[in-house]
């Protein structure tokens, strides 16, 4: 090759510390004086030089940004020619590859977050070229200059609009396909899901939106355009009967479609994944017989705590409070939240009774220690009220002593609960003194402020001491005897089994659990956190001795595996199906699948945050809801055309889930529309008493009577409840064609008739208000904090069962909130029971508590009302009202009914509350109470007839 060189002009002579540039055999050299001083290599250039020039002499700017300055400007141009000409074919070598680069990497298959960098500069290239170099261009072919014109147009590049191009070049190409895949035409949203293939996608699937049809018709695209290979591709299931119907559909669609599928591509769940890893890097997958058979499981349990406590017999405290946490009453911000906390928890002595809060129970399990004889809440000898509608009862009575234990719920100031008048109870205070002191009977005190300072023991032992109460202290033996023989171990052994799956389920370490407990205020953080880790290691040993392993090993052990390198993962892509529902630990084993990964595989994941059900069972939701921040970047689309419910149904369903903030906003269209409201509400009640079964009965006899052949779920929260529906049912005759669902196993299915049952107040209600043991709740994935989330998703994957209608039967004498809330007329649902209406609940509602309703009970001696706050109400029973028979609540004189259209009073007696009767006495007519007359606990309480009560009885005289 001919030498080129340029020499530099009188600027370049001051400036330079060069005075020639040559150009030979493909470099570029600098001299000075005939001696090199520098050597520029081009074969690394990726795009063209540019010469220009201006007063101060020519300029040779080098693709790397070096620039030559001070040449003479004659010879410039035809020096940098010289440099291009040689560079041209690289260049055009190069160009022809970037092209095909950027036809695979954007135009046939979706452009990747992982490839935006590399497509950005094959942009600048190609738009570089153009203007450097355009005709270059005229040796390509037709394909390629437009290829070229395509990608210069996309520089800058903006990797939305070349993500849109992707999308409408595909959408057109592939019409044919998606069209015949499934038994109906795509939609456009499923289409997207199908053709977007990031790195990571999240795919959004409303109930009845398809997502099955989707993940077919992805893997079949995939393989048909040759992205993957069955073999590249993995498919993860939520379950067994989901990896068989996914398997099934698959195979039929391939056919319809004319996908050739050399082999099946493996779809599998988690635990099947695990062990086929565990199998193929040659580690035994015997399963364990506690994992196979829950009621081992239980029995180990059970004897693993019992044996605990004989060896660590100083940890009954911790177990204690695992079972009924220590909760301080003062910490509540409601009254509503405190009465639901007394509702829907039991403390269990070690006696075996039930007492109303911790501190009670500590001061019963103490005083059973120590041997000291007592009665919890015996009724006092003399009856008397302390306030409307509630007579005395100590907190505990020493017989053997003849002394009564009030425990004061104060602080040193004085002050209350939040649901408690300070002023008042600090008066009924003096007033029990008073009361005992009147009655010649011996009352002894402690405080809510001695549990808090830590001398609530020490407080008892004083009082022992000072008042020479006999104690026969019970040794070792006596105590774990007695807890065997009470719920202790076996409610215990349910918390554990909670626990350990938490903690196995989440990959917990000890250091994560005390973290998880302390962060969750759990008070005893460090003996807790040593008692879970000791039953992790002994239930872990128990595995290893019997040479087995558990599901949860299935997935932490292949996770080890994978990360170690004795497993290659070899798929390209992975799907799977109800993300929304995944667990740490499973999330775990696909990122390192994928880290470890020679091929980088792309994640594509389906679920519906709508319809998270599973913390239980490890499901761990921000997964979904904080995917971008703890998975990655990603694409989404959502799938929001429906086509099993109608508009009504997903307005009532959607609406009421979206309440919560947290849940991703979708915007649901339905292929159904009416006009007119298809969820109804229904009471359950049938001449005033409760009647489901029949109400069952009522609607789905209504069903059949216009559709026959309309196939119905009825779908309750609990068991029981379709127990007892499924057997009313058969008894009718009407079970036909009539499926019972649990709330959790309807997920997935659909019936043209949905009817919704168990809608009460309670843990056994719904929303079930059962309050998950703080322990197990600290363990468990953390949640969002919008009241009843999940409970919240669970009713609505419960209405979008339901193709046609769905019913909701409700209690309205103990209403759910979600009946409460769902009243709203923005929800669309039709009520058709009056039972809802305000009048009806203002009769009902309890006035003593926050939420309470009233229920009526048919007892031994009439009909009378019961809280349905339970404990967490003061007020236990309230009478029925002599007139109407609806509730009639208790004030110091009177019982007052709540019916307005009643309103009918009642004297009762203030002392003992005992209704008042009329009575005849040497002075006239009086009122005196009906306890006159019993032989035991007589109350001789009378009052004089007021003005009114002689006006009335005037008038009655009159009418006579």
């Amino acid at each position: 090759m001919s030498v080129v060189s340029i020499s530099v002009n009188l600027w370049g002579k001051l400036t330079n510390s060069f005075d020639t540039v040559t150009f030979e055999d493909g470099a570029i050299n600098l001299y000075r004086k005939g001696r090199r001083i520098d050597t520029i290599d081009t074969d690394n250039f990726q795009s063209f030089t540019v010469s220009s020039t201006s007063w101060l002499g020519g300029s040779i700017t080098l693709p790397e940004s070096t620039c030559l300055n001070g040449l003479n400007p004659k010879h410039v141009a035809s020096f940098t020619e010289a440099i291009n000409t040689v560079i041209e074919k690289r260049i055009a070598s190069q160009t022809l590859s970037d092209i095909k680069d950027f036809e695979l990497n954007a135009v046939n298959t979706f452009p990747r977050d992982s490839q935006s960098g590399h497509l950005a500069q094959v942009c600048e290239s190609i738009h570089l070229l153009t203007i450097q170099r355009p005709s270059l261009l005229s040796s390509f072919g037709d394909s390629e200059r437009n290829l070229v014109r395509l990608i210069a147009d996309f520089y800058p590049l903006d990797i939305a609009s070349l993500r849109a191009f992707h999308e409408g070049h595909q959408l057109q190409q592939r019409e044919e396909f998606y069209d015949a895949v499934e038994s109906n035409p795509l939609t456009e949203e499923q289409r997207l899901a199908v053709i977007r293939n990031n790195d990571r996608n999240m795919v959004l699937a409303a109930a009845g939106t398809g997502k099955t049809s989707v993940m077919v018709a992805k893997i079949l695209d995939l393989v048909d355009r040759k992205i993957a290979s069955p073999s590249q591709i993995l498919t993860m299931a939520y379950n067994k009967s989901a990896a068989t119907e996914l398997d099934e559909r698959l195979s039929e669609k391939a056919q319809k479609s004319n996908v050739h599928l050399e082999e099946t591509p493996q779809i599998s769940t988690f635990h099947a994944l695990g062990r086929k890893i565990l199998q193929e890097s040659g580690i035994d997958t015997r399963l364990s017989q506690l994992t196979q058979d829950s009621d081992k499981l239980d029995i180990w349990a059970s004897r693993w705590l019992q044996t605990y406590l004989l060896q660590h017999f100083d940890k009954l405290p911790t177990l204690v409070e695992m079972i009924a946490p220590p909760i301080d009453p003062m910490s509540y911000r409601s009254a509503a939240a405190f009465q639901r906390y007394q509702r829907d928890n039991t403390f269990s002595t070690i006696k075996g009774e039930k007492v109303k809060g911790f501190q009670e129970l500590l001061i019963a399990n103490y005083l059973f220690i120590k041997g000291v004889e007592y009665e919890y809440e015996p009724q006092y000898p003399v009856k008397q009220r302390v306030s409307a509608g509630v007579d005395y009862r100590p907190d505990f009575y020493l017989p053997q002593a003849d002394i009564y234990l009030e425990h004061f719920g104060i602080s040193r100031d004085g002050s209350t609960r939040i649901d408690i008048d300070s002023v008042k109870y600090n008066s009924d205070i003096q007033w029990k003194r008073q009361f005992h002191e009147l009655n010649g009977t011996k009352l002894v005190e402690t405080y809510h402020y001695n549990w808090v300072e830590g001398t609530l023991n020490n407080r008892l032992d004083s009082l022992i001491s000072e008042l020479e109460i006999p104690v026969h202290p019970k040794n070792k033996d006596e105590i774990l005897k007695h807890i065997n023989e009470s719920d202790y171990i076996s409610d215990g052994a349910k918390i554990l089994r909670k626990c350990l799956s938490a903690i196995r389920s989440e990959g917990l370490s000890s250091t994560a659990i005390f973290q998880r407990l302390a962060h969750n205020g759990i008070i005893d953080a460090k003996s807790t956190t040593s008692l879970l880790t000791q039953l992790q290691d002994d239930y872990i040993e128990e595995l290893r001795s019997n040479e087995s392993i558990d599901f949860d090993d299935m997935i932490s052990l292949a996770t080890e595996v994978v990360a170690s390198g004795e497993f290659i993962p070899s798929w390209s892509q992975i799907l799977i199906d109800e993300f929304q529902d995944i667990s740490a630990s499973r999330m775990k084993l696909i990122t390192t699948v994928i880290e470890k990964s020679k091929t980088k595989p792309a994640l594509t994941v389906v679920g519906d945050d709508w319809q998270s059900i599973y913390r239980f069972s490890g499901g761990k939701l921000e997964l979904t809801t904080r995917f971008a921040d703890l998975i990655g970047s990603y694409s989404e689309t959502k799938l929001q055309k429906t086509f099993r419910y109608n508009n009504s149904i997903a307005q009532t369903a959607g609406l009421f889930v979206m309440e919560n903030p947290e849940q991703y906003q979708k915007q649901i269209q339905t292929h159904t529309v009416v006009d007119t409201p298809q969820v109804y509400l229904l009471d359950d009640k049938k001449n005033g008493k409760d009647a489901l079964e029949a109400k069952i009965y009522e609607v789905v006899s209504k069903i059949r009577s216009h559709d026959s052949q309309g196939s119905i779920a009825i779908i309750g929260r609990y068991n029981y409840l379709l127990s007892e529906a499924n057997i009313t049912l058969g008894k009718r005759n009407a079970r036909d064609g009539v499926k019972f669902w649990t709330f959790h196993k309807s997920k997935g299915l659909e019936a043209d008739y949905c009817i919704l049952i168990g809608f009460s107040q309670g843990k056994q209600g719904f929303p079930s208000d059962t309050v998950e043991n703080t322990v197990v709740e600290a363990l468990l994935p953390s949640i969002d904090s919008f009241p009843d989330s999940e409970e919240r998703r669970l009713f609505y994957v419960g209405v979008t069962r339901a193709k046609k209608k769905a019913y909701i039967i409700a209690d309205p004498s103990s209403p759910s909130k979600f009946v409460t809330e769902l009243l709203n007329p923005k929800f669309g649902v039709g009520i058709h029971s009056e039972s809802f209406k305000q009048a009806y609940r203002t009769t009902f509602k309890c006035k003593h508590c926050e939420e309470g309703f009233l229920k009526r009970i048919e007892g031994q001696y009439g009909d009378f009302y019961t809280c349905s706050t339970g404990n967490g109400c003061a007020v236990k029973n309230v009478r029925s009202c002599s007139k109407c028979g609806s509730p009639s609540s208790d004030t110091r004189s009177h019982s007052v009914c709540h019916n307005p259209a009643c309103g009918h009073k009642s004297k009762v007696c203030p002392a003992c509350g005992r209704p008042m009767v009329k009575r005849t006495g040497k002075k006239g007519i009086f009122w005196g109470c009906s306890g006159y007359s019993l032989s035991h606990d007589q109350c001789t309480y009378t009052e004089k007839l007021s003005a009114s009560d002689t006006e009335t009885a005037s008038s009655r005289k009159k009418k006579a």
